[in-house]
């Protein structure tokens, strides 16, 4: 289906992931996550508009058979976080994952085929909406990270992001009957009380595994599935609060968006990304 449409502790990146990721995860510490490229951190522009090129390095194209399909966010050197449904009903073979690429149409950016598809046990599906909605691809080798291709962070288990500002980039479809986006965008939208998302158009599918987000004129549209939402916990500093599931239509009047909620899902990632390599929070 695709209709797709945090106050943090200022601990170490140590002290925050560690608590998530008690596995044989390694943690590089001449890495950082998460790192606005510093070039970018005045000319960003607000809103449903073109980003700068690689204003978010950790962006993924995922391509099945060579078309944008969904979205995705690198974590580490091995690893990518997209929804479930983008995945669940097709072979291995069928995608290609891009890294560092702005232009949709262009050659640019890494081009790497996909290992392996992992789709949360929990995973369920219907006309509308998914539950559990999440699922890592495993690279087909190690990727090298450049100025153009760097993890996001994961969030701190214990951070609240209701009525924070958060961001969804993609390429999808700028309008619900439109074309997808050449280039990058992204929309800024506010993480909504619970009670707003159940007392919304979404509130009989809305579950304890979702977050919405809404504004009145932006959204996540097709080809966003699968994408990041994220959140600044300062100017150069980002972590992956989400990722786009679904919705009604593209940005309708006082319908917000689901996302799934990531919080619920750190110890899933860690326990099937164990051969990845981490950078530090710091």
């Amino acid at each position: 289906m695709f209709l797709y449409i945090y106050v943090i502790l200022c601990f170490s990146y140590i002290s925050l992931i560690l608590p998530i990721l008690q596995t044989d995860a390694v943690l590089l510490t001449n890495c950082e996550c998460g790192v606005i490229p510093s070039e970018y951190l005045k000319t960003r522009i607000v809103g449903g508009q073109t980003t700068a090129p690689h204003l978010y390095p950790w962006l993924v194209y995922i391509a099945k058979k060579g078309q944008l399909h969904c979205g995705g966010a690198l974590i580490n050197n091995k690893y990518i976080v997209t929804a479930g449904h983008c995945v669940k009903w097709y072979n291995k073979s069928d995608f290609t994952v891009v890294l560092g690429r702005h232009d949709r149409v262009s050659d640019a950016g890494v081009v790497i085929p996909v290992k392996d598809v992992k789709v949360h046990e929990d995973f369920t599906s219907d006309k509308l909406h998914d539950t559990n909605d999440i699922a890592l691809l495993k690279l087909q080798r190690a990727i090298k990270f450049t100025s153009n291709i760097q993890p996001v962070c994961l969030p701190n288990p214990l951070s609240e992001y209701t009525n924070r500002m958060a961001m969804v980039a993609g390429w999808g479809r700028i309008s619900q009957t439109g074309r997808p986006t050449r280039y990058v965008r992204k929309a800024k939208v506010k993480i909504m009380p619970e009670q707003f998302c159940l007392e919304s158009a979404i509130g009989a599918h809305y579950a304890d595994s979702m977050i919405c987000a809404y504004s009145t004129s932006v959204d996540a549209c097709q080809g966003d599935s699968g994408g990041p939402l994220l959140y600044e916990r300062h100017p150069s500093k980002v972590e992956l609060i989400g990722v786009v599931s679904w919705g009604i239509g593209c940005a309708q009047p006082n319908i917000p968006g689901a996302y799934t909620k990531l919080v619920n899902f750190l110890k899933w990632i860690e326990d099937n990304t164990v051969d990845g390599v981490y950078c530090s929070k710091n």
